[in-house]
């Protein structure tokens, strides 16, 4: 059997990882939109720093997958973030955070938290990059994945589709497939609408040492939905007398100032972080930014009606559409959980 995983995120790289270990004669094809695996667990290094421009850290109260993040991967950079996150309103009002979220694990890799996806692709994953599925077509008992320009990308016996779901129902919607399964999958995955974040990181030339490490906007009302200390995870973070602060905007916001270029970004929120941490900034040494069209689900897509389809048409959805919520252990969870479906399918049929 030869399965197609759509999207190289930690749901697509988890399926892939559990196939490998309990049914490596399954072979994998990943096809990916992107340069690198990952997904939101992305980090960049610019001028000796190095900052998590997508997800901060991870956590989980499961027993199972900390064990899996502690055993089964290589926990040697694994960190715990030690300060805590704390919360502030509208009007700049900082206050301590929640006492029993804090005493959780916020794991992160000590080199970023992208080395996450890097630990959990096999070693002989083929992966096709900066390829794009547009559609795909049934023939016989065949999936095969097309770009934009009807080139096929490749073949196989299923498919597991990972990406956001506005994206995956723009690839079914210009599939030639089943009607009666088109409309039913769109309409599974319709519920899944998701909010855009612009993720801006400033680095500067001064230390900064607050008794927190993140702060998180409780009331939903200020342009900032997070602000972190990226050099408070560790300290090979940031060169030496260096401080970065990343912040991370509401949607509202995001989508107002999506276009924006980064001198303007930082023309308007240099004194809106300033503010916030009651502090003087300096201008920073230099300013990156990354949009995330497709930051986090705001509903949840229909678990029932996507795997109708599974058995009979080897056609499967794993991701944070599934739960509505976008959190890396959920994306995890999501690709264990495909990945034991496929294989009792697989052993049905052999």
């Amino acid at each position: 059997m030869k399965l197609l995983i759509v999207g190289a995120g930690i749901s697509g790289l988890a399926t892939a990882h559990t196939l490998a270990n309990h049914a490596p004669d399954i072979e994998i094809h990943c096809i990916e939109k992107s340069r690198g695996v990952g997904g939101r667990t992305a980090t960049r290094r610019r001028d000796g720093a190095i900052f998590d421009h997508g997800a901060q850290f991870f956590r989980t109260n499961d027993a199972d997958q900390l064990a899996f993040f502690r055993n089964e991967l290589d926990a040697s950079q694994l960190i715990d973030i030690a300060k805590p996150v704390w919360t502030f309103t509208h009007d700049n009002t900082i206050s301590v955070g929640d006492s029993a979220q804090n005493t959780a694990p916020k794991l992160v890799y000590r080199a970023g938290i992208n080395q996450l996806g890097k630990l959990l692709m096999p070693a002989h994953l083929h992966v096709s990059f900066q390829q794009r599925v547009h559609h795909i077509r049934y023939d016989a008992h065949t999936i095969r994945c097309f770009d934009a320009d009807q080139h096929e990308i490749a073949q196989g016996d299923a498919i597991l589709f990972t990406p956001p779901a506005p994206q995956t129902i723009d690839i079914l919607r210009e599939s030639n497939i089943d009607s009666t399964m088109q409309t039913q999958l769109i309409e599974a995955l319709s519920p899944a609408t998701y909010r855009p974040c612009l993720s801006i990181t400033m680095a500067f030339a001064q230390s900064f040492d607050f008794p927190f490490y993140a702060l998180v906007n409780s009331d939903r009302q200020h342009d900032i939905s997070w602000l972190a200390f990226e050099h408070d995870k560790d300290a090979s973070r940031a060169p030496a007398g260096q401080s970065l602060i990343t912040i991370q905007l509401a949607p509202s916001a995001s989508t107002v100032h999506w276009d924006d270029t980064v001198e303007s970004l930082t023309t308007y929120y240099l004194p809106v972080i300033a503010s916030l941490l009651n502090t003087q900034l300096p201008q920073p040494l230099w300013v990156d930014r990354q949009g995330w069209r497709y930051a986090l689900p705001d509903g949840k897509a229909n678990t029932h009606l996507l795997q109708m389809y599974e058995r009979s048409h080897g056609v499967y959805f794993a991701g944070d559409a599934l739960f509505g919520l976008g959190r890396v252990h959920l994306a995890l969870q999501s690709g264990f959980d495909v990945a034991q479906r496929i294989i009792s399918h697989y052993s049905d049929r052999t």
